[in-house]
């Protein structure tokens, strides 16, 4: 499984994140959360094309 990192600047909120990354992607990837190590499904496109997924465990924004 592809590492993944942590989104810059870090999201403060899920709600954000949801905003920043509107467009849901049926095809996403599975990553690793660079904190917990646990599988993050990247489901979530943001307008510039950027993959994204959120970390329950850690509450943060995960990317490839």
């Amino acid at each position: 499984m592809t590492p993944g990192q942590w989104l810059q600047p870090r999201h403060a909120s899920h709600e954000a994140f949801d905003k920043d990354f509107p467009k849901l992607e049926p095809n996403g990837m599975d990553v690793s959360c660079p904190g917990c190590k646990s599988a993050v499904r990247l489901v979530r496109r943001s307008p510039n094309g950027k993959l994204g997924g959120w970390c329950k465990s850690c509450n943060r924004g995960v990317s490839a």
